[in-house]
C-alpha cells in the first residue's frame, strides 16, 4: 500500500539540534544541507504511487528517501551495502534524507534491490520510466537554481558497454544451446534429444568450443546449429510449457539471425558473417544488446545527453540510452519533438513578434542558415557535431522555435572543380533564381513544389566569356542553358559558406563542453560496467548516473556562491 512519507520535518528534539554549534555550522556548510534543502523536498512520491498496490496492506518505505539515497549512492560511488551502512551510521546522509529525527532509518538491505525491481517491471508493462520523468523533472529544478535559462543546448552521445561477454559464433551457439538444454532439465530429461544430452556432461563446453582447431571452425558451427534445429524441434514437440519460455524464444532468435532462411529450420545451414545483422543477438545475457563499430567495436548501447548551458553553468536536462545502432538523426529528431513543449513555456510576450517573424516562413533557407548567427534570443539554440544534422530535421526544428547549429556537415563532400550552388541568387519569397554567379539574369526561372528543385534558364549568349564558365554547373542546351538543384542543395552550400567564417566557428566552440560527457561517466560513473544487463535495467541505472551528475554541479556550484 502507497503512503507519503511522514516524517519529512525534522522535529524539536532531532539530534541535530543537540550538536555542539560547531558540527551544527560544519552540517549546514556540507553537501548534505544542499540535497536536503533543494533536492529531498522535491522528489515527486505520487509519480510512484503506481508501482504499489492501492489494497490495504503494509505501508512502503518512503519513496523520497529510496529515490534520494539512489543518488548519493551514484554521487559518492557506493554499493548497496556500503549506502545501507552510511545510511546508518553517517549523520550527513541522514540529515540529507531527514532521517535524523527518527530511532531507525525505514530501509533495509533488500529495501533497494525491490524498489528497482518495481520500476523494471512498470517500464517493461508500459512503456514509461518512471526515473527518467524524475530525473529530468530534479534537473530542471536544478537548472533553475543555477538561473540557466535554457536557450543554449548541445548535445553528445557515445557508446555504453554491456558488461556482457563479447562471445563468437561458436560460443554464442553453444550458449544458447546449453541454456535451452539446461531448461530442458529441469522439467524433463526425456525432452532432450540424446545427441544433445551431452551438454550436462562436465567439461563439455571446453572440449567444444576451445579445444577446436581453427581448420574445424566452420564445421564445428553447422554441427551446433544442426543441434539448435533438433533442440527448436524437441521444444515444438512439448509443447506450450517449453515454447513459452524465454530459453525457447531464444533459440528460435538466435537461429533466425544466425542461419539461412528456412522458417521451420528444417535444413540448417550458418549465414556468412557478414550477412548477419548488427541487432542480431550477441549474448543471450544481455538479448537487447546490439553491435556497432565506432572508433572501435562496442556490444551495447548508445547514451545521448542533453545539456543546457550559458555563463552560470551547464545541467544535463534531458537523456536517453537505446541499442547502439540508433543514429544521431534520431535522438535528434526526438529531442526536437521534446523541446517544442518547451519552445511553447519559453515564449514571452516581449519576442513574440519576434518569433513570429521568424516562423512565418520556416521553409526559407535563408532563416535556416542567417539566423544561426544572430543574437537571437527568441530560439532556442542547438549545438550539435554533423551526425544530428540534417536539412529536413533543420526546417521541422526552426517551425517549432528551435535552430540547429551543426559544428560540420558529414555526407560528400562538394566538388572542388565546381562553384557551390550557393553562387547563385535566389529570392526564396517568391521560389525563383535571379542572378547566376557572373550577375547576369535567366530568362525563366521556376521552383517545383514536388520535388523542392529550383531550375532557371539563361540565354547562350550570356554564357560566352564568362569567368566561371570552367566551374560553372549551368548545363548546354538546345535553346537555352540551364540550372538545377534543390533547395537542399542550396541550402547545404549557403551553410557550408557561412561554416567558413569567424563568427560561425567561434560560434560552434560553445559545444566542446559537451565533449567531456563521456569521459566523466567512464572515469566517474564507471557506465561501461553497470552491474545490469538489458535496455530497461541499463537505462534506469544511467539515469541515476545522470542526476548524480547534476547534484554534484549543484553542490560546486552552490559553495562557489556562497550560499
Amino acid at each position: 500500500m502507497f503512503l507519503l512519507n511522514s516524517f519529512q520535518q525534522i522535529s524539536l528534539f532531532d539530534k541535530v539540534h543537540n550538536m555542539p554549534k560547531y558540527l551544527q555550522n560544519m552540517l549546514y556548510n556540507s553537501w548534505a544541507h544542499i540535497f536536503q534543502e533543494i533536492i529531498f523536498p522535491e522528489i515527486n512520491e505520487n509519480r510512484f504511487e503506481v508501482l504499489y498496490s492501492d489494497k490495504p496492506s503494509r505501508p512502503n518505505s518512503p519513496v523520497n528517501v529510496i529515490i534520494g539515497a539512489l543518488f548519493l549512492k551514484e554521487i559518492f560511488q557506493l554499493t548497496d551495502e556500503q549506502l545501507l551502512g552510511s545510511i546508518f551510521f553517517d549523520d550527513r546522509f541522514q540529515y540529507a534524507l531527514r532521517l535524523t529525527s527518527e530511532e531507525r532509518p525505514p530501509v533495509s538491505f533488500n529495501t533497494f534491490t525491490n524498489f528497482r525491481n518495481r520500476v523494471y517491471a512498470y517500464y517493461n508493462l508500459t512503456g514509461i520510466d518512471l526515473i527518467q520523468q524524475e530525473v529530468e523533472s530534479l534537473s530542471r529544478l536544478i537548472a533553475e537554481h543555477l538561473n540557466i535559462d535554457g536557450q543554449k543546448i548541445r548535445m553528445d552521445s557515445f557508446m555504453v558497454s554491456s558488461s556482457c561477454k563479447n562471445l563468437s559464433r561458436i560460443e554464442l551457439v553453444y550458449t544458447v544451446n546449453y541454456q535451452f538444454i539446461k531448461m530442458l532439465a529441469q522439467l524433463s530429461t526425456e525432452l532432450i534429444p540424446e545427441e544433445c544430452k551431452s551438454y550436462l556432461e562436465k567439461g563439455h563446453k571446453n572440449e567444444t568450443i576451445y579445444r577446436t582447431k581453427d581448420s574445424e571452425s566452420e564445421t564445428k558451427l553447422e554441427f551446433l546449429l544442426k543441434q539448435a534445429g533438433e533442440l527448436y524441434n524437441s521444444g515444438l514437440e512439448a509443447g506450450k510449457k517449453v515454447i513459452e519460455t524465454e530459453e525457447f524464444k531464444t533459440l528460435k532468435r538466435m537461429l533466425g539471425e544466425q542461419t539461412k532462411d528456412d522458417d521451420n529450420f528444417n535444413i540448417v545451414e550458418p549465414k556468412e558473417s557478414k550477412n548477419i545483422a548488427s541487432d542480431s543477438l550477441q549474448n543471450p545475457s544481455d538479448p537487447d544488446a546490439t553491435y556497432r563499430f565506432k572508433y572501435g567495436s562496442n556490444i551495447g548501447y548508445t547514451a545521448n545527453v542533453v545539456e543546457i548551458f550559458d555563463e552560470n553553468g551547464s545541467i544535463i536536462t534531458n537523456y536517453d540510452l537505446k541499442p547502439n545502432i540508433y543514429s544521431d538523426k534520431h535522438f535528434s529528431s526526438d529531442i526536437i519533438e521534446i523541446l517544442s513543449d518547451i519552445y511553447d513555456d519559453a515564449t514571452t510576450n516581449d519576442s513574440e513578434d519576434k518569433i513570429s517573424n521568424t516562423l512565418e516562413n520556416p521553409d526559407k533557407i535563408e532563416q535556416i542558415n542567417s539566423s544561426i548567427q544572430e543574437e537571437n534570443t527568441a530560439l532556442i539554440q542547438i549545438f550539435i557535431d554533423g551526425a544530428y544534422y540534417s536539412f529536413d530535421l533543420a526546417k521541422k526544428a526552426l517551425s517549432l522555435g528551435i535552430i540547429l547549429i551543426p559544428g560540420e556537415l558529414t555526407g560528400r563532400k562538394p566538388a572542388e572543380d565546381k562553384m557551390s550552388y550557393a553562387s547563385f541568387k535566389v529570392n526564396e519569397q517568391e521560389k525563383v533564381i535571379t542572378e547566376c554567379a557572373n550577375e547576369k539574369e535567366p530568362v525563366k526561372s521556376e521552383f517545383n513544389e514536388d520535388t523542392d528543385t529550383y531550375t532557371a534558364k539563361f540565354n547562350k549568349e550570356d554564357c560566352h566569356g564568362c569567368p566561371h564558365k570552367e566551374s560553372c554547373r549551368v548545363k548546354e542546351q538546345v535553346k537555352y542553358n540551364s540550372i538545377r538543384f534543390s533547395e537542399q542543395q542550396y541550402a547545404t552550400a549557403k551553410l557550408r559558406e557561412e561554416m567558413e567564417t569567424k563568427e560561425y566557428i567561434k560560434l560552434t566552440s560553445q559545444r566542446a563542453g559537451v565533449e567531456g560527457i563521456p569521459s566523466v561517466f567512464r572515469r566517474v560513473y564507471n557506465v561501461d560496467n553497470m552491474p545490469v544487463r538489458g535496455l530497461v535495467r541499463s537505462k534506469i541505472w544511467f539515469g541515476i548516473k545522470v542526476m548524480a551528475s547534476n547534484v554534484k554541479k549543484l553542490f560546486k556550484s552552490v559553495k562557489l556562491a556562497g550560499i
